[in-house]
């Protein structure tokens, strides 16, 4: 998102939010940038309208509950609990013999809520019982958690990844992900 599309968000915000006055416009378009320059403005523009029509508080929406908003009407490309409990009862299934195949064919994020061939390899080794309830229960547990720290580490501005991860400010500048400081 450009700033000056930005700038037509925070205008939409204020035109439905009469009591949302910020003392220094610059400051906040500048800030909002920031925070809303990885997405684009269609998605932005869709989910500030879900916020105004479905907001019953009366006050403007924080970056993060923009944010919110535009992951909320987002399409999901992941594997629903059960489609990936079921590629993991596949690979257990040959586990015995291939557990680090049947890893290996694994989404990451399933691979990530299994923890590794080895586990794929020990839970072969279980009752059929055990794995239907205990493992699947278990599973599915960890499954959750992973989509849930994914969908909290896509709503990170790539900036403050690249801060997080070591590298340099002046860098981001050079990749003209510094903020911006023009006049509106």
């Amino acid at each position: 998102m450009t700033r000056d599309e930005t700038k037509k968000i925070l205008m939409v915000v204020q035109a439905a939010f009469p009591n949302y006055n910020p003392p220094d416009k610059t400051v906040a378009v500048n800030v909002w940038h920031s925070f809303l320059q990885d997405f684009d403005y269609n998605s932005a523009q869709i989910a500030l309208k879900v916020y105004i029509s479905t907001d019953t508080s009366g006050f403007a929406p924080s970056i993060g509950q923009l944010i919110d908003c535009i992951y909320s009407t987002r399409k999901t490309d992941g594997l629903t609990e059960i489609e990936a409990w079921n590629l993991v009862r596949e690979a257990i299934s040959d586990g015995y013999y291939n557990a680090s195949k049947g890893f290996d064919s694994l989404p990451k994020e399933v691979q990530k809520a299994v923890g590794g061939a080895g586990q794929i390899h020990a839970w072969s080794q279980c009752s059929t019982d055990h794995v239907s309830t205990i493992v699947q229960s278990a599973f599915i547990k960890s499954y959750r958690s992973v989509l849930k720290e994914k969908k909290h580490n896509e709503k990170i501005p790539k900036s403050v990844k690249m801060l997080l991860n070591g590298v340099d400010q002046s860098e981001l500048e050079k990749d003209g992900d510094a903020i911006e400081k023009q006049d509106i």
